[in-house]
């Protein structure tokens, strides 16, 4: 690359004797020297007619470039955006496609957008001529332009080029802003916002502010995973059609089902300017090499575009990748026989550790593509309440599997298992499947959902003929013109083999699918009866996983709505978790999560590894949790607990409060009859039984391991010998130690062997900067 900082330099000095032409002269060549990615021969142009007799200084690709000599100097900046909002509206109205202007005279560079025929400034740079960041100019024109290929989607340049200090960002937001004041009082845009609103509300409590700043924020970051998921599998993005890169349609060809499809954010698609909007967008994403990528990039993102106020107040931090790969290490100790499923899969970190921890065995063991993607499918799945953090989530899968299988042409089908659901079941929707059948009510006023759409249940077994199954019905509801007759579903019928006993059935949910199409409610229940149907269908007997594994909400107890405290008290006191009194207000959701997501999908003896606050090993607000017995009237469930892993000393925190890892054993079989836990002598610990009162049928010891390292430094489990101050001592409810506070003395930590194990901190030498 040439050295272009004397060039920046002399662009910046406003002072210095020149002319209008000199500084055009010196941005085109600016322009063709920097690694921008444009060609001399025809991306470049200099006066190009705009008619009227009209010229524009500098066209490049989508964007319109006015020059002046100082843009300091009386009128001259307000009649150069005149100008300038004239060339940017006469090529948008010429060629339909969404063009910036740019107005510069060398030190300030003014980006805008056009909203209603007036141009809207969105990102401004000042150039500094003694000291001028050559690198900061680039971005900022690149972020511009969108001209580069084969961008590293490395953490930092995601931040730099897509994050919401990005010229890329700004320019893409703006236009949201605009698509959303002119078209966003249409029914089926408020539909979908009512609905995201919702499921926030259930997610993250008083903490969700209900903004639609956030929405399209959150519209952004989805229609962007959308596009990344298409060029994960080789496809040019900058080519395909709008519609087709925010339904699925590409992947539907491709025969992989589950990663892009109809919900909240694609309503773009559904108003004038939206199309526009997208193919932007994908020109923007299409500068990266998506092709190679070894983390979760999809976090970053998210981060990078969520100020991090935003993701303070809602309580979203996603957990690093040193941490996440040493605990599926730790558990999934046999991927090829192990099913594994995060409840709360945020952005997919998780999953990705654990999709590749399974292919690498696969490919170890031999056997074909097709025969380990299969198996894949069904060993590591996800789950979450955040529409986002879904879709992210996907595209988060389809990077762990990676470019080169997803592009060989012996790989089969491919149906990715992250599903949109509760995972706590707040409503205890047992009721949705009943009587043979799944039943999806259809009121999005009062509930998420009343008619009824109703389908055999034994139909959910096999999730890719489901999802094939529910997209042929919606896709023929909604196609259909309204209020026109209801065809006959006998081709589908025949093409996917439905049984004559379950066509009736299915039949009528047909018919109310193509209701909803006439009163203007379609395109979204399809996306609700494939996702809300697999948390339910895991959580019977048959179906239920070998390991959980994730980071569960941290949402408090005083942040939760008025409804939710209610549901949480009552869930809470069923298992013998609700410690109220002065701490009532410090519990939060995480202990709940974790005693519900076990009792309802975890087999028996199976695995369970969870982030959680650190208070979860000594506070008084936990005293309930350590006890590993919720005696839930429905479904008692116990748990053992094994080691945990203490992370207090780590520094930086890596979340607004200290946390540790704790892992265990469950649900054990309760055989309901007292007994006095045994005791070590001379200490007060407690040892043996793992909960007061109860002693488990099929307990057994968990499997010894050794414990891992953090960022090369070896975890060291901490004695019960060393002082109190650097370590938490396990004890019963009636220990007194004077050694420790009232709060730890009644902690109740049942672990055998009185240790915790300490993390060190990671070194960036191994792990790089999380």
């Amino acid at each position: 690359m040439p050295d272009l900082r004397h060039l920046v330099s002399s662009l910046a000095n406003r002072n210095r004797p020149r002319t209008e032409a000199m500084v055009q002269a010196d941005v085109r060549q600016l322009l063709l020297e920097a690694p921008l990615g444009l060609d001399e021969g025809h991306v470049v142009t200099l006066e190009a007619p705009v008619g009227g007799r009209r010229r524009i200084d500098v066209e490049v690709g989508y964007t319109v470039i006015e020059v002046k000599k100082d843009l300091r100097l009386g009128r001259v900046r307000a009649d150069a955006e005149a100008q300038l909002a004239g060339y940017v509206r006469a090529r948008s109205e010429e060629l339909g496609e969404r063009y910036v202007g740019v107005l510069t005279d060398g030190a300030e560079w003014r980006a805008y957008h056009l909203r209603e025929g007036a141009l809207l400034n969105v990102a401004s740079l000042l150039v500094s001529p003694s000291q001028p960041d050559v690198d900061a100019l680039l971005v900022w024109l690149e972020g511009v332009l969108a001209t580069s290929q084969g961008l590293r989607p490395t953490p930092a340049e995601i931040a730099r080029r897509l994050g919401a200090d990005s010229t890329s960002h700004a320019l893409d937001r703006e236009s949201l802003n605009g698509l959303y004041a002119a078209h966003g009082q249409l029914p089926s845009v408020q539909l979908k916002r009512r609905l995201w609103a919702r499921l926030l509300t259930t997610a993250l409590g008083t903490q969700f502010e209900d903004s639609d700043e956030l929405f399209l924020e959150h519209t952004l970051l989805v229609n962007s995973a959308d596009i990344i998921a298409h060029a994960v599998l080789g496809l040019d993005v900058s080519t395909l059609p709008p519609a087709s890169l925010l339904s699925g349609r590409q992947f539907e060809m491709a025969q992989i089902a589950g990663v892009v499809e109809a919900d909240f954010f694609d309503w773009v698609l559904e108003v004038p300017g939206g199309g526009s909007f997208v193919r932007t967008l994908a020109r923007r994403l299409a500068r990266f090499d998506w092709s190679n990528v070894d983390h979760d990039v999809l976090k970053v993102l998210y981060e990078s575009v969520i100020g991090a106020e935003t993701r303070r107040r809602l309580g979203e931090y996603y957990t690093p990748d040193w941490l996440v790969e040493q605990m599926v290490d730790a558990v999934v100790t046999e991927p090829l026989g192990q099913r594994v499923l995060d409840p709360a899969c945020g952005s997919g970190t998780f999953l990705f550790h654990a999709v590749r921890s399974f292919l690498t065995a696969a490919e170890d063991e031999g056997g074909s593509l097709a025969e380990a993607l299969d198996r894949l499918t069904d060993h590591v799945l996800g789950v979450d309440l955040h529409p986002v953090a879904v879709a992210l989530a996907r595209v988060t899968y389809l990077l762990a599997i990676g470019h080169r299988r997803l592009t060989d042409r012996y790989r089969g089908s491919i149906t990715v298992p992250v599903y949109l659901g509760d995972s706590v079941q707040w409503q205890q929707r047992l009721d949705l499947l009943t009587a043979d059948h799944l039943v999806v009510p259809t009121d999005d006023q009062a509930e998420l959902f009343a008619s009824e759409l109703r389908f055999p249940d034994h139909l959910l077994a096999d999730a890719a003929s489901f999802d094939r199954l529910v997209m042929e019905l919606t896709n023929s509801a909604t196609t259909r013109v309204r209020g026109a007759a209801i065809p006959k579903l006998t081709s589908v019928f025949r093409r996917l083999a439905v049984h004559p006993d379950d066509q009736p059935t299915i039949t009528a949910t047909f018919e109310v699918l193509c209701r909803l199409h006439d009163d203007g409610r379609d395109h979204i229940w399809g996306y609700y009866i494939r996702n809300l149907a697999r948390p339910v269908w895991l959580s019977r007997l048959e179906n239920r996983v070998d390991v959980l594994i994730g980071n569960p909400p941290w949402l408090a107890y005083r942040h939760m709505t008025t409804d939710m405290q209610q549901a949480f008290r009552t869930m809470c006191a069923s298992r013998g978790l609700w410690h109220g009194a002065t701490v009532a207000t410090q519990q939060d959701l995480s202990a709940l999560f974790v005693a519900r997501t076990v009792q309802q999908y975890l087999r028996p003896d199976g695995r369970f590894a969870f982030v959680l606050p650190n208070a979860a090993l000594d506070r008084r607000q936990f005293a309930g949790f350590r006890t590993g017995n919720y005696r839930d009237p429905i479904e008692p469930t116990a748990v053992a607990f094994d080691l945990p892993w203490d992370l207090r000393r780590l520094r930086p925190h890596f979340f607004p409060r200290a946390a540790s890892v704790v892992f265990g054993v469950g649900p054990q079989s309760i055989r309901r009859r007292p007994c006095q836990p045994k005791r070590n002598a001379g200490r007060g610990d407690c040892f043996g039984s793992i909960a007061r009162g109860a002693t488990f049928e099929t307990a057994s010891p968990a499997p010894s391991r050794r414990l891992p390292s953090a960022g090369g430094k070896r975890i060291q489990p901490i004695r019960p010998t060393e002082p109190a101050s650097q370590t938490v001592l396990p004890c019963s409810p009636e220990c007194s130690l004077s050694s420790r506070s009232n709060q730890q003395a009644r902690s109740g930590w049942p672990l055998g062997g009185g240790q915790f194990a300490q993390l060190a901190a990671p070194t960036k030498s191994r792990h790089g900067s999380t």
